[in-house]
């Protein structure tokens, strides 16, 4: 009970609740409440994500891992590769005793050798031949050697052997030709005879911005043989062999040989024979040979022609620069 009268009371509840009025306005008002109300939900929307996304970005800074100080040992490798072709693979006391710690052990697989079951050895197949026939052989002359550098001027300038632009000068001990190339270091080859003094000279016969050594082998009073070697691509200096070598120059009765290089028809040599079919008259058959990689090819077919020593200049002389 509230210990007031019942007029009292009603007195009081009468005065706490305000009578309704009908207002022509009232409409509006409600509506103008609705619209700011609607006003007010996307900021407040807006609010709550910014809000959101700050929560996660905390979130993401307080479960980042940090770096450890602690210095962690690698673990040992799955794979151990031998000096030989063998592979090694050791494996981890998991493989042999079975799962993961707490894990029941299962018992090692039976070997069919006698090995320990500590590792396992593989053997790694061996190149077929058609992997390897493109492969350039690797001997302990060329093992570890780059390939010969571009030359800078194409034909070599004479006396350039290894295409840097400087004249290269060879010397001979014995039978055995010591180049020192400017450019790529010291070569040498070894002839089965080589005429002393030393003659020579260095012509780019292929045009390939590397120079060709034409050797003197030996001679006599009336001809002199020659040969020609080539810095191959391993940096080594290589004699070369077949036909038109060696080369011959001079005449010996009534046969005479020479050789030229023809500035008109680059990367060409010409070997001139002939024999004499007069006084000082000669037959000649001239044939023009290619220097292509190691060996000499003929380039068209041979001609023929008829050589007076006595108004003409004589083709049976030494060319390329040889003195």
């Amino acid at each position: 009970m509230t210990g007031l009268e019942p007029d009292e009371l009603r007195h009081r509840l009468f005065e706490a609740v305000e009578p309704l009025k009908v207002s022509p306005d009232a409409y509006e008002r409600i509506r103008a409440g609705v619209i700011r109300r609607r006003r007010m939900r996307v900021p407040a929307m807006a609010f709550g994500g910014l809000a959101l996304a700050g929560l996660i970005g905390v979130a993401y800074v307080v479960s980042e891992p940090r770096t450890s100080s602690t210095l962690v040992e690698p673990a040992a490798p799955l794979f151990t590769q031998t000096a030989g072709t063998a592979t090694v693979r050791t494996p981890t006391s998991s493989s042999v005793q079975g799962g993961s710690a707490g894990g029941p052990a299962r018992p090692p697989a039976t070997q069919a050798s006698s090995q320990p079951p500590s590792s396992v050895t593989e053997t790694s197949p061996a190149p077929s031949p058609s992997a390897t026939a493109g492969r350039p052989s690797v001997t302990p002359s060329n093992f570890n050697s780059a390939p010969l550098p571009t030359p800078v001027a194409v034909p070599a300038k004479k006396g350039d052997i290894d295409g840097d632009g400087v004249d290269d000068t060879p010397h001979l001990s014995g039978n055995t030709l010591t180049v020192t190339l400017s450019w790529v270091g010291p070569a040498t080859v070894t002839l089965s005879e080589v005429a002393s003094p030393l003659t020579f000279s260095i012509t780019d016969i292929d045009t390939d911005g590397y120079g060709e050594l034409i050797v003197q082998l030996g001679g006599n009073a009336g001809t002199r043989t020659f040969t020609v070697i080539k810095l191959t691509p391993a940096r080594q200096l290589r004699q070369l062999s077949g036909p038109p070598l060696p080369l011959s120059a001079g005449l010996a009765g009534t046969h005479g040989d020479g050789f030229t290089c023809k500035p008109q028809t680059p990367g060409t040599l010409v070997v001139a024979a002939g024999d004499s079919t007069g006084d000082r008259t000669y037959s000649v058959t001239s044939t023009t040979w290619q220097l292509t990689g190691e060996g000499f090819q003929t380039v068209g077919a041979p001609t023929s022609s008829t050589v007076d020593l006595n108004t003409a200049e004589s083709p049976f002389t030494a060319g390329c620069g040889i003195a």
